[in-house]
């Protein structure tokens, strides 16, 4: 539905998304460029998962790697790690309950010479501190695409890339690398002492990785994709939110017991809207009837498509601030 009303600084219009999560016939996920490090526009990730409406997701590496800041989960399989304090997330469980938490990496690479914890996955942000200081091991599997992983391991010393095929090691290097990886295959990154530890690997040793999601939700997420802020907790709006220039946002939120969760987009100045700052947008999504909710990317990056009654394709519902849509990480799709 679309949402015109007075706000505290002018006039609002909002888009919101009312899902039944107990429905059958609607099935929420995530949506991506079908690799993390990479970008499309909602449109075109909505089309290629089939989704008949579909927002913008998690803020990221705008310019360079594409990927998103915080991890991301589909097919309960943890697709990427999050970055240093970055691991807020907005998804639905496996028990069908929608919920607001936090997403960590939990995993180990088996090597001739032992165990060793992964420090990351499908992570290599330029601009934040490197996840493999300073003895990491890090994992990239054939989703990460085929941007360099070098952004892991910048300004680190002693570093070996390590790939496997079919358990084997195929290949050992001392430096990041770019370029895909194999089906059936990953490549291992490390630095310091984890870097020392795969130089002493050769060709044809065993080596097995194992990782999950790790969250204290009550059941593992289905999907779940990164937000910044927590905007609502039990209906509360919490102190600290930054209040900046009212803008165009998206937010994913739920009601108390997690069974219906509400996209909302708003329209900023560039289209006569007043927007507004993220205590605003809590107030906002709580007179929806939300009680959790978090922020996702916003300014440009805001988007939401949906396919409307007798229309074949989807319809642009907002009006961009770039004046068409940004090619963005991840958001999220609503799948019949």
């Amino acid at each position: 539905m679309r949402v015109r009303q007075a706000g505290p600084r002018g006039p609002l219009e909002a888009l919101v998304l009312r899902v039944d999560l107990a429905n059958p016939g609607v099935r929420p996920g995530l949506l991506y460029a079908g690799r993390v490090a990479g970008v499309a526009t909602v449109s075109a990730m909505a089309r290629s998962a089939g989704a008949f409406a579909a927002v913008n997701g998690d803020f990221f590496n705008i310019g360079a790697t594409g990927a998103p800041v915080g991890p991301m989960v589909t097919g309960e399989q943890l697709l990427k790690a999050p970055q240093p304090g970055r691991a807020l997330v907005a998804g639905v469980g496996e028990d069908g309950v929608g919920r607001i938490s936090t997403v960590a990496l939990s995993g180990s690479v088996e090597l001739p010479s032992g165990r060793a914890p992964l420090a990351d996955l499908n992570d290599a942000n330029p601009g934040y501190a490197p996840m493999l200081a300073p003895h990491g091991i890090g994992l990239f599997t054939p989703a990460w695409g085929t941007y360099t992983r070098a952004g892991a391991v910048r300004g680190l010393p002693s570093v070996s890339e390590v790939l496997v095929r079919h358990g084997r090691v195929a290949r050992v290097g001392n430096r990041a690398g770019a370029g895909p990886i194999p089906t059936g295959g990953f490549v291992l990154l490390g630095a310091g002492g984890g870097g020392r530890r795969l130089a002493h690997l050769r060709v044809g040793d065993p080596v097995a990785v194992r990782y999950v999601q790790r969250t204290p939700a009550r059941s593992p997420f289905r999907f779940a994709l990164g937000g910044k802020y927590v905007l609502l907790r039990a209906g509360a709006v919490p102190g600290g939110l930054p209040v900046a220039p009212g803008a165009e946002r998206t937010a994913v939120g739920f009601s108390s017991n997690g069974r219906e969760m509400w996209l909302v987009v708003t329209e900023g100045r560039e289209v006569g809207a007043a927007g507004l700052d993220l205590p605003q947008l809590a107030v906002f999504m709580r007179g929806l009837g939300v009680r959790d909710a978090v922020d996702l990317d916003d300014g440009g990056s805001t988007t939401i498509v949906a396919r409307l009654p007798g229309h074949a394709d989807l319809t642009l519902l907002n009006r961009p601030s770039d004046g068409s849509e940004r090619r963005v990480a991840n958001g999220i799709g609503l799948m019949r």
